[in-house]
């Protein structure tokens, strides 16, 4: 938010420690929350059958703007009055935590949450209803009515839920016997695809389940249930109309659904132009079983690439990853060792501004890849039948898609091994940066629907790596050229490089400089031989020992170095004079 909160609910206060963290992290925030409120009580040792919420949506309420004024007020009212209903059943304590629970459910940032802080504060008296237990309870044939507000349970429908399950609970063939242990069984079961997930895009018609899904996209690009409509129709409205071209209002379309998912209570009406959807936090539910091992993420940038032992200089780096910001598409070249796949992932995490995996995507080309096995192809299924499966690129084009304010990096390895123009196929139109819109979308080779067209975002960025030294591969295809941008990596045993690797593996300056020269004469011979060249050079990683590894006896490593990774490249180089790559390695060990 940017300032500090002024208010707050006991729910959320409680949620600080029931979200998808590490448990030890959990273990230490209720910790520091216990000793600053004064609480004299053990640590948890076990949260098994404890629901928790998802890290982008952990409090119970919305931002100040959003939030009506007894908004906080009343989920305190509703933490008293649940206590006292529990504590002391009879109509009158029923009634007002009705009362409550009705007039509550209706607030921003309040729906299936609410009846996990009641089991937090009351887990015997109280069933939670996140997705999981939800689905268990499905499973067991357990009506779940959903008359309240936002599509969710009223007061009534939870309540009778509770009068039932008591009774099941008292049977002793029913499979649990208490809530605690209903939440339990139910994080044991493996979780259930939505409708929605599991109907094949091709059985999809219609405006309204489009809408929805792009709601949906929106929401979890934005990590939060409000959008506007200046948003939906920015990322939407081009793409929507490609897809209905005889519409020549779509406009006008995406408004009327917009109403009827509003009269549907699927989403509810803020204020001019802004909406909750309120299908978002059972997605961040669904989130929130796998995001317990979640860390934070420092940021990552040219500094970092640096630091990390890049030795190329700032600005350097700093222009490669604005040509790759302009470009899309960059291509690093160069003999072999000069750290070409190290610098592209490097690269990747700068552009999106962290070292998230889950933002790129890592493959090697080779003469058996195909554009089946790359973008889309038919596969074996285990009932014996063939699926059209989307390869890595596709799926990182979708993913891209459904997050359009995170970018997302495909760093192919050895680009030129295999048959680039093959393996990308049509998709290698959509490569350049000004086809990277809707209406530049392609039918694929393989179509999932007769109505599919397919383009690549804007925020999907590729970074291929090519040796130029290998004399089996094949030169890039003139037209995947012309979609590139290309830098040249060249061996650096400069000033950088010594100070870099003396630091991180204590090894003295004046040897450096031994290896340096060698190198450096090894690369010259290389250079000026007619049947090599420049691209054939030895590149620095071959002498940059990993990060931090002590190297106790520099002249061991060296030859180590010398005789088991260079010298078997000079033997490939000169295979033809032996003789000439032996001289060469001793060359590179005399006298040490």
């Amino acid at each position: 938010m940017g300032k500090d909160l002024d208010d707050i609910c006991p729910f959320t206060v409680m949620g600080i420690f029931n979200r998808g963290v590490t448990e030890q992290n959990r273990k230490a925030l209720a910790s520091a929350l216990a000793q600053f409120l004064s609480v004299d009580e053990p640590i948890p040792e076990s949260f098994e059958a404890i629901p928790i919420l998802n890290n982008q949506k952990s409090w119970f309420f919305a931002y100040e703007e959003n939030r009506g004024e007894k908004d906080i007020d009343n989920l305190w009212s509703i933490f008293e009055s649940a206590l006292t209903y529990a504590d002391s059943e009879n109509e009158d304590t029923q009634n007002a935590f009705a009362t409550l629970y009705n007039q509550v459910s209706s607030q921003l940032g309040v729906g299936w949450n609410l009846t996990m802080g009641l089991f937090w504060i009351r887990p015997w008296a109280y069933p939670t209803l996140d997705t999981q237990s939800r689905d268990y309870l499905n499973s067991l044939g357990i009506n779940l009515s959903k008359t309240g507000a936002k599509g969710r349970c009223s007061a009534k429908d939870y309540l009778t839920l509770i009068s039932n399950l008591e009774i099941r609970f008292s049977e002793e063939k029913f499979p649990v016997h208490s809530y605690p242990e209903l939440s339990l069984k139910a994080w044991q079961q493996p979780s259930k695809k939505s409708s929605e997930e599991t109907t094949s895009p091709d059985k999809r018609d219609g405006w309204k389940p489009l809408i929805l899904e792009r709601i949906e996209q929106l929401c979890r690009s934005n990590e939060s249930a409000v959008f506007t409509r200046e948003q939906f129709h920015t990322g939407y409205l081009e793409e929507l109309s490609s897809l209905f071209p005889d519409n020549n209002t779509p406009d006008m379309t995406i408004d009327r659904q917009m109403q009827i998912l509003r009269d549907e209570s699927i989403i509810g009406f803020l204020k001019r132009g802004q909406y909750e959807w309120y299908g978002y936090e059972d997605i961040v539910d669904d989130l929130s079983s796998v995001n317990e091992s979640a860390e934070y993420l420092e940021p990552y940038n040219v500094t970092n690439i640096i630091n990390d032992g890049c030795f190329l200089a700032e600005e350097t780096v700093t222009h490669l990853l604005q040509r790759l910001r302009d470009k899309k598409n960059l291509i690093l070249q160069g003999p072999p060792g000069t750290g070409k796949t190290w610098l592209a992932k490097r690269l990747a995490y700068a552009l999106i501004n962290e070292k998230k995996e889950s933002n790129l995507c890592a493959v090697q080309f080779h003469p058996n890849l195909s554009y089946e096995d790359f973008v889309r192809g038919w596969r074996p299924s285990g009932d014996g039948k063939l699926t059209l499966c989307d390869g890595p690129f596709l799926e990182a084009v979708e993913l891209a898609r459904e997050n359009p304010n995170q970018k997302y990096v495909v760093v192919i390895e050895e680009i030129n091994r295999g048959n680039p123009a093959q393996i990308f196929g049509e998709m290698l139109t959509l490569l350049e940066a000004d086809k990277r819109t809707p209406s530049e979308g392609l039918a694929l080779s393989y179509k999932k629907n007769n109505n599919e067209r397919v383009y690549i975002p804007e925020n999907l960025y590729v970074i291929g790596t090519m040796n130029i030294a290998d004399r089996s591969l094949a030169l890039v295809d003139l037209a995947l050229r012309r979609r590139f941008a290309f830098f040249t990596l060249e061996t650096t045993l400069d000033d950088t490089w010594m100070n870099w690797v003396s630091t991180a593996n204590q090894i003295p300056i004046p040897f450096l400089l031994t290896v340096k020269q060698r190198i450096d004469h090894l690369n010259n011979l290389i250079e000026t031989d007619q049947r090599l060249g420049k691209q054939f050079k030895v590149g620095h990683s071959y002498v940059t020992p990993s990060f931090s590894s002590e190297i106790s006896d520099p002249v061991s490593w060296f030859s180590d170095v010398v005789n088991t990774e260079i010298y078997p490249l000079l033997e490939e180089y000169w295979f033809d004079s032996i003789e000439t790559a032996e001289n060469a390695r001793l060359a590179l060990l005399e006298g040490l």
